[in-house]
């Protein structure tokens, strides 16, 4: 089985250039709900980079990218996302081929930590994307026999709703988190995403609330304020299809595990049903 199987029929990709704003990109990616945007030359189609969530929270003050911020436009946003997004995005992607075996895409998946790829040629003209969602979606009916409780991660790092945003985008960078559950007195209260961030810049949302264009505006904003409230929940007796089904049908990467009225005890992610499907065919390939 190879790429070509998974990606056959998909709609078009949203694409942008090197030189489409970084405004722009994030407007695309939150209007199109697309997690991950290839980078490509405008002439020829050849991959560039890829802009993905991780991106926008290193932008938006959790890593190096918020120099573009911070120095060249001294905290202004609204000057800052008007920059070319070949400024933020990620250089030199992982990518794969349409004949790219599944087993080996998996692996790529979970090893680099990467929730998608370009497909592309043997010239690097972008042909389409592969996602965790897509493999998933297209193996469900092999996912049997196995419950949340095999495969969540327990513990999991959390946020509270008084948390800044800038400290939450540190958060999940430094730890390759697209998502953080939100607990206060230890009881699940909410969720918080990378792509809330896309929804904060790629709407209307932020730039309402701004008065002065500092990016302190947005970035001192709290967790409470924007969380998902009341997200749908597993328990470590859920059958994993089903949790995978409510994940597609959704359109989420994870979901919290609770128990004793929503006391948070672990977190499900597309990358752990992931970890299982690549066990279950690699033992029949």
């Amino acid at each position: 089985m190879r790429v070509s199987d998974i990606i056959k029929g998909k709609r078009d990709i949203v694409k942008v250039y090197p030189s489409t704003t970084i405004r722009d990109t994030v407007s695309k990616m939150n209007n199109s709900g697309s997690r991950r945007v290839p980078v490509v030359d405008a002439g020829t189609d050849r991959i560039l980079g890829i802009v993905t969530p991780m991106d926008i929270l290193d932008f938006m003050g959790g890593g190096s990218k918020y120099n573009l911020v911070k120095y060249r436009h001294n905290h202004n946003l609204l000057s800052a996302i008007n920059e070319p997004v070949k400024e933020i995005m990620t250089n030199n992607p992982v990518c794969v081929r349409d004949s790219t075996p599944l087993e080996e895409v998996m692996e790529i998946f979970i090893e680099k930590n990467v929730g998608g790829t370009p497909v592309v040629d043997r010239d690097n003209i972008l042909l389409s994307l592969i996602t965790e969602r897509d493999v998933i979606s297209y193996l469900i009916d092999r996912i049997e026999g196995k419950t949340v409780g095999d495969y969540m991660s327990e513990d999991p790092i959390v946020a509270t709703p008084g948390m800044r945003l800038k400290d939450v985008a540190r958060v999940m960078l430094r730890n390759r988190f697209r998502r953080l559950p939100v607990v206060s007195e230890d009881k699940l209260v909410g969720m918080i995403t990378s792509t809330d961030f896309i929804r904060l810049l790629g709407s209307d949302w932020a730039f309402n609330r701004m008065t002065t264009g500092n990016i302190r505006e947005i970035t001192n904003v709290r967790v409470e304020e924007v969380m998902a409230r009341d997200p749908v929940r597993a328990s470590r007796e859920d059958p994993l299809r089903s949790v995978a089904e409510v994940m597609i049908n959704r359109g989420v990467g994870a979901l919290p595990v609770v128990e004793d009225r929503d006391r948070l005890v672990g977190i499900i992610t597309e990358r752990d049903i992931l970890t299982f499907l690549r066990e279950v065919y690699s033992q029949v390939v």
